[in-house]
């Protein structure tokens, strides 16, 4: 039986992460706009072709004002549930050996 993927849900997840990571602590409007106007201007310079690099990256740049508008408030819900799910790993990581290879990415997310 074949199982069907909420495709959207992850591609929206993907750029979620995708334009953090760009735009780092520069999440507001105006600054992840600059921020991410300046990342894709470097692409272009070196003549990367974003079609072949990542489609949603492809997306972000040709759509910058629009993504980055609503970005704040995702940040800021994502890294409040992320601290919510990853304070107790912590806790539990400086008592004891912890692997945090099933949490690596929150913790990339929040390191961003």
């Amino acid at each position: 039986r074949a199982v069907k993927r909420n495709v959207k849900a992850h591609k929206d997840l993907e750029e979620e992460y995708l334009l953090a990571l760009i735009v780092g602590k520069y999440y507001k409007d105006d600054e992840c706009k600059n921020k991410l106007e300046k990342y894709c201007k470097e692409l272009k310079k070196a003549d990367l072709i974003l079609d072949k690099i990542n489609l949603a990256l492809k997306e972000l740049c040709s759509k910058a004002n629009e993504k980055c508008t609503s970005l704040k408030q995702k940040i800021t819900t994502k890294c409040q549930t992320h601290k919510t799910t990853l304070n107790p790993i912590v806790s539990k990581a400086l008592e004891e050996k912890y692997d945090c290879k099933e949490h690596e990415r929150q913790c990339l997310f929040l390191e961003g």
